[in-house]
């Protein structure tokens, strides 16, 4: 199997250059996830038939707000996204297709070239900071994330596996956060400024956070009748 850092390598040697731009409103795509897309607008149609002759690499960045003023435009992107490798394609008969996109890491764009239908961009990866004399308190705070999760797979029943399969995925703090932030976090401007982070300290505090408003919401209230089965 080959690792994320071997991955990583791989494609620093490939080039960083001029991959493919797939700008998204309201959409953040984490390092270490593989994610499903339909792409059916023409012009990403055809930069999905250029990404697949090529080496099938493609960043996904999202839109900032305000883009439904310029929505031809691929300038007003945040400059942080996740670069993929498309791992499977189907074209459909109506000329879309749906692809499966396994991020690879997170970069930051550093140049972008207009084409006459779709942009390319240079990119370089943003990776975190070495937690340094943190490692401890990194290590705390993510077994802290880690029994937060299991409490509330646990409150969730059959609708908590998922995350069980994602706590029990890595024990590797970086891959951790950036998979849990992909799955229980909804706001897309929280979800931006999760992937922009490059202290896995300080994103294990702020999804600690998450999960326990979402354990919070599902315990009774106060006060508030609770059925009892004899």
């Amino acid at each position: 199997m080959v690792s994320v850092v071997d991955e990583t390598q791989r494609l620093v040697e490939e080039s960083w250059s001029e991959i493919p731009l797939f700008p998204l409103p309201d959409y953040v795509l984490f390092p270490h996830t593989l994610v499903p897309f339909h792409v059916f607008e023409p012009r990403y149609v055809n930069m999905l038939d250029d990404c697949l002759a090529g080496n099938r690499l493609v960043v996904v960045v999202g839109m900032q707000p305000g883009w439904e003023l310029t929505p031809e435009a691929s300038t007003d992107t945040y400059q942080v996204g996740g670069i993929g490798r498309i791992v499977s394609d189907r074209r459909l008969r109506n000329g879309r297709t749906n692809i499966f996109v396994h991020c690879i890491e997170r970069v930051q764009i550093m140049r972008r070239y207009e084409g006459d239908s779709y942009t390319t961009v240079d990119v370089q990866p943003l990776l975190d900071r070495s937690p340094g004399a943190e490692e401890a308190a990194l290590s705390e705070a993510r077994d802290r994330l880690v029994s937060l999760g299991a409490n509330l797979a646990r409150e969730l029943g059959p609708d908590g596996g998922a995350l069980s399969k994602v706590l029990g995925s890595t024990g590797d703090p970086t891959v951790l956060t950036h998979r849990l932030a992909a799955m229980v976090v909804p706001e897309p401007g929280e979800r931006q400024n999760l992937l922009e982070l490059r202290s896995p300290l300080v994103r294990c505090h702020r999804l600690a956070d998450h999960l326990t408003h979402m354990l919070m919401e599902r315990l009774p209230s106060p006060g508030e009748p609770t059925e009892w089965i004899n």
